[in-house]
């Protein structure tokens, strides 16, 4: 899934969807960020590609890249913390979803 931001016109490759208080919510990782941040529908974003295909799993109801979970990355890439950022673009190249000079 990518959504792009209105502001910049930023593309965003979507590695969480979520939903608190009838809201619905991205985590989302673009090159140069860090870490992962949140996006919220409607609030200066659109979906340009829709597809969430891969290795996805349900998890405190949203629905989670599995290597976030498994590896217990999420709450450290929210944080920006760099060891945690360096070891989710290991996973993306390996599995092929990024192009091998993100960073």
């Amino acid at each position: 899934m990518k959504i792009i931001m209105h502001r910049g016109g930023h593309v965003v490759d979507i590695y969480a969807v979520y939903w608190v208080g009838g809201n619905t919510y991205f985590y989302g990782l673009h090159e140069g960020n860090g870490g992962l941040s949140a996006y919220k529908l409607g609030d200066g974003i659109d979906i340009i590609d829709s597809d969430l295909s891969g290795n996805f799993v349900y998890f405190n109801q949203g629905v989670f890249y599995k290597p976030l979970i498994e590896e217990r990355l999420l709450d450290d890439l929210l944080e920006y913390d760099e060891t945690a950022y360096k070891r989710f673009l290991e996973i993306l190249k390996a599995e092929g979803r990024i192009d091998p000079d993100f960073c």
